[in-house]
């Protein structure tokens, strides 16, 4: 889709296209360095037996590539490289849905304070993320309770299950 298509539909459905909330995420100019962190050059989010996506820390334009189900993703207009700055991964608690098609459809408990990780620039560290409730803004916090400060650049946020095996290397 385009900004353009979506502005389109939203004024067709009678959406709000502007917002007073602050972004979610504390963006810096100058690059985060999380070298007391752990090495991320390769981060596997296992979102499903089927969906297995993955990220290749590309150090030349200091960027994670994307893959999906062992592929690189890839943007159908231009054909490059999906990538991104920022990954944030959210552990949170998770249930199926039932419904008329029981294709394993996943619901998400996501209110409350949850363990993750902020990766960039090469580097991990664990974090905390908080939701006070259903209409709140989720919060990403270090382990000493500050906002994370985020690399300026576009940013990746995974939820997963719990029980998710989440591989950084």
């Amino acid at each position: 889709t385009s900004t353009e298509a979506l502005l389109k539909a939203a004024k067709s459905k009678g959406y709000k296209t502007t917002s007073d909330k602050k972004s979610i995420l504390n963006y810096v100019t100058d690059e985060v360095n999380l070298e007391d962190g752990i090495t991320a050059n390769s981060v596997t989010i296992p979102h499903s037996t089927l969906q297995k996506v993955k990220y290749v820390y590309d150090e030349t334009n200091q960027v994670y590539k994307r893959y999906a189900r062992n592929k690189a993703q890839t943007d159908w207009d231009t054909g490059n490289a999906i990538t991104t700055k920022n990954i944030i991964i959210t552990f949170c608690d998770n249930y199926t849905l039932t419904d008329s098609e029981n294709k394993g459809r996943q619901g998400l408990k996501n209110i409350g304070t949850f363990d993750g990780y902020y990766i960039t620039n090469g580097y991990a560290i664990p974090i905390k993320c908080e939701k006070e409730s259903r209409t709140a803004q989720t919060q990403y916090k270090d382990l000493k309770g500050n906002a994370i400060e985020v690399s300026d650049g576009n940013t990746f946020i995974n939820i997963c299950p719990q029980d998710a095996k989440i591989e950084i290397e």
